[in-house]
Formats: structure tokens, sequence, C-alpha cells
């Protein structure tokens, strides 16, 4: 017995959205400035919320996060915290202490990744870099930059940074 299926009524599939934008949109729920906002939309895009994750996840770099993380809300997925798919309330949301993310800047090796090898901070450092400078003015080099970020990553960041703009 055979079936003819018309493809073109069929729904597109669901494609699953990112731990990092998903860490991202929970982490710009109540926060009102738009720079700020768009800063932590380009962190949940570079490499899956390199820099999010680690926030939240990494106690060397406590109090980047503003509130603590509640444990109802975050669960432990594969070793990786993980947000939940359903939006959560703005009361138990939190934000990026950029601050805090300032004072990391001013001590690069408090930022040392010890999964990573050694020298290999170099392009997390430069999108560190750029989205503080989104967010608070921080000064960045963009010639050194655009030296230690791969071609790949520097056109992903910098189109992040459009597609953010759109964002909030």
């Amino acid at each position: 017995m055979d079936f003819e299926v018309d493809t073109d009524d069929l729904p597109a599939p669901r494609r699953a959205v990112p731990e990092g934008v998903r860490l991202a949109r929970w982490l710009t729920a109540s926060v009102g400035n738009l720079q700020m906002r768009r800063a932590t939309v380009v962190l949940g895009f570079y490499r899956d919320g390199y820099w999010l994750r680690r926030f939240v996840h990494d106690p060397a770099l406590s109090g980047s996060i503003e509130q603590p993380v509640d444990p109802q809300v975050w669960q432990l997925v594969n070793g990786r915290y993980s947000v939940p798919a359903s939006p959560v309330r703005t009361e138990d949301s939190a934000s990026v202490n950029w601050d805090r993310v300032l004072a990391l800047l001013g001590s690069p090796d408090a930022l040392d990744d010890d999964d990573l090898e050694s020298g290999a901070m170099g392009p997390h450092l430069a999108a560190l870099e750029i989205a503080a400078s989104l967010a608070v003015g921080y000064p960045v080099d963009l010639c050194r930059a655009a030296r230690v970020l791969p071609a790949a990553d520097w056109r992903n960041l910098f189109s992040r940074i459009v597609s953010a703009a759109d964002y909030v």
C-alpha cells in the first residue's frame, strides 16, 4: 500500500534553541539598558554562551551574575547548567554584572579556563572585551581582537552584534 504525501504541506521541523541563546534571553528579561542587553545577547551567541555559562557555573567568576542562581530555575544537564525552555518569571531572572566583568578583565588570569590549552584564552577574552565595550564602553583594541579571533568567530561576532540590535 502506497501513500502519497505532499511534503509542501508539512510544517518545518523546529530547531532547538541553543543553550547560550536561552541563557541570554533569561539574563536580559529584566534588563532595561539596551547596550547591556545587546552585549548579553552577543555573549549568548558566542560559542553557545561560553562566557554566560562560565559566569553561572565557575566559582572563580562568582558575582558575574547579579542575582544568586535559584536551584529551582536551573537544572544540571550533562555537567552543564541549562535554562528551562519555558519562560521564567521576571523576578526569577538575573543579569550580567558588568562591573564585576570589568574587574575580571582587569586581571585576566582570573578568567583562565583550566579546560583550555595554555594560551587558548585569546579569542575568548577578545569576545568578552567586545561585549564589555558594547555594554559599558570598555576600550577595545579591535586590531588585536581581529588578530586573535579566528575569521569565522570574527564574522559571527559582528553579525551577532547586528542581530542583537534587532533582538532588543
